[in-house]
């Protein structure tokens, strides 16, 4: 099979059938994506306050693998409330709740 460039806009046309066909599945990846923004936003605060994974290690007390895994998200394990507050707590940040818009 020949080398063949990928094109983006098909590319986004195929996901969105697939997702189409699939409810389920399209749940599944709006989640996931969700996640990968929220862990990715957690990333930038503590990179916008020119903090290291290895300074919220001394702030915490958490190992700099627990400090990986929130930013960075693991297949077999999510960090305890508890120690998601610890590391927004550290990076200055807090948790809060509000409602979704309405579609």
């Amino acid at each position: 099979m020949p080398f063949r460039p990928a094109d983006p806009e098909e590319e986004i046309k195929e996901l969105n059938a697939l997702l189409d066909s699939d409810p389920m599945l399209r749940q599944k990846f709006i989640a996931d994506q969700k996640e990968f923004e929220f862990r990715l936003n957690l990333a930038r605060a503590r990179k916008d306050r020119n903090y290291t994974q290895t300074k919220i290690k001394e702030i915490t007390g958490l190992t700099q693998q627990a400090i990986s895994r929130i930013e960075k998200g693991s297949k077999d394990r999510s960090p305890t409330l508890n120690t998601l507050l610890r590391y927004l707590d550290a990076i200055g940040c807090e948790l809060t709740i509000t409602p979704k818009k309405s579609y």
